[in-house]
């Protein structure tokens, strides 16, 4: 209490300064998916200024195994989910990760099927053609796991890669038996094309499963280290503001092109307000394990400073 005292009267604090920002205007690499709605409750709410940022978003590819060059690309930033950014340090990118993004939550990511099919669960899967929007990507990973609980193989089953905008009506049109989505695709697909849930990929060894995150190059970083601040100041923000649901169901329609309908229906995962090293190394050990990898990743060695 005498401390406090003291702190009290000197007006002093014990926290520095933040160091000054080097890019004010930030490139920001986002996809239209429900993981990246904090970052639009920031630049709505003007959490980006507050800390100095004017960013300028620029929308990436969806669909596809995507390889990023952050040393001379279009983004400084980019958000991606966990499976291709670790690939893409696999493959000799030197990034570092700036913060988490999004975790699942129960039936927020899924398997769907048409309305009159005759699949009735995962076994049924058997020889079938299933539907993702990236053959390297997180939809095979969390398919794969949930395959195994249920005694398969990935093997098991033949994937096909189509657009996420794409899945539903294959699945109505029989050119798949099943598709893996993600909201707010997984809803749109429910209410819009009839589909129904044939299993939920995000339970047991992937419930609460690290779905995606924030990286830089670590040149980038280390050149800017007071944007690379800013911008987590920003993140850690913005996740807590998205806590609260209305306000992420308030920025999906104009940000995200979901109706009002399918923000208030969907099933939301869980935005993480911290960054641990724990979490997205979940994801790497699940990669290695299904041989996405061929050597693990330590992700805590990949940390920039100033997560926590």
């Amino acid at each position: 209490m005498g401390a406090l005292a003291l702190s009290a009267c000197s007006g002093k604090t014990a926290t520095s300064a933040p160091p000054p920002v080097e890019i004010p205007e930030i490139r920001l690499g986002v996809l239209q998916v429900t993981d990246t709605a904090p970052l639009f409750v920031a630049q709505r709410e003007g959490i980006f200024e507050k800390h100095g940022l004017r960013p300028k978003f620029v929308t990436m590819e969806l669909t596809g195994d995507q390889r990023i060059d952050l040393e001379h690309g279009q983004a400084d930033v980019t958000f991606d989910s966990w499976v291709t950014i670790f690939l893409n340090v696999a493959d000799g990118a030197d990034w570092v990760v700036l913060g988490e993004a999004y975790q699942t939550g129960p039936r927020s990511t899924g398997l769907l099927t048409s309305a009159g099919s005759r699949l009735r669960n995962v076994n049924d899967l058997q020889g079938k053609r299933v539907g993702v929007n990236n053959l390297r990507g997180l939809g095979v990973l969390l398919t794969n796991s949930t395959l195994a609980t249920n005694g398969m193989k990935p093997s098991d089953v033949n994937y096909v890669e189509l657009p996420f905008d794409k899945l539903a009506d294959a699945v109505k049109k029989g050119e798949v038996s099943a598709a893996w989505m993600v909201e707010p695709y997984l809803t749109r697909a429910q209410l819009e094309q009839g589909c129904t849930i044939l299993a939920d990929t995000a339970t047991g060894a992937t419930s609460d499963f690290p779905q995606s995150g924030y990286a830089c190059a670590r040149s980038f970083a280390r050149k800017n280290p007071g944007t690379v601040a800013a911008f987590q100041r920003v993140l850690g923000e913005a996740q807590a503001r998205a806590l609260d649901r209305s306000t992420i169901e308030g920025v999906l329609p104009d940000y995200v092109s979901v109706s009002r309908n399918v923000a208030q229906l969907m099933n939301l995962g869980t935005y993480p307000t911290t960054t641990l090293a724990i979490r997205p190394q979940r994801v790497v050990d699940l990669m290695y394990q299904q041989q996405f990898l061929k050597q693990r990743i330590n992700v805590e060695e990949r940390m920039a400073v100033g997560t926590t």
